[in-house]
């Protein structure tokens, strides 16, 4: 199975191409802003909130959302590393999120998948994604 990450735009011989960065209609962006990058919005206030108060975070983590918190904003590499949390949470149940991780799932048994981002190579929450759709994709029977 073959899924991939990388830069919005980067050309692909053959398989599915997803842009799963903020906008442009993705359900998978990161709700979790970059200083200087995004703006803050209450989906981020809410889902920092989250992150403040969950009981499965680091100290580290913790910190660094009470940070953001502060600054209306996350460094980079915390928000895409922060994101595991906000995805293991959407997909607790049916959600938006949840369906696209399981459409792009089947669509990784098929033939190769692609994920883009603007951030990539530098820390991308679309790895979390990546690792999601092969979680889900090794549970999916293999087409004949």
């Amino acid at each position: 199975m073959i899924i991939t990450v990388g830069r919005l735009g980067d050309p692909h011989e053959s398989g599915h191409t997803e842009y799963i960065g903020r906008g442009r209609g993705s359900v998978l962006g990161n709700p979790l802003p970059v200083i200087g990058r995004s703006r803050w919005t209450s989906e981020a206030a809410a889902w920092t909130s989250h992150l403040i108060h969950a009981a499965n975070l680091t100290g580290t983590e913790h910190e660094q959302a009470q940070r953001a918190l502060h600054r209306l904003g996350f460094e980079h590499g915390e928000a895409a590393a922060l994101y595991l949390h906000v995805l293991r949470e959407q997909c607790r149940t049916d959600t938006p999120q949840r369906r696209a991780v399981l459409r792009l799932a089947a669509l990784a048994t098929q033939g190769p998948v692609h994920l883009q981002c603007w951030c990539t190579p530098r820390p991308c929450h679309a790895e979390h994604i990546r690792a999601a759709i092969l979680g889900y994709a090794q549970a999916l029977p293999r087409p004949a």
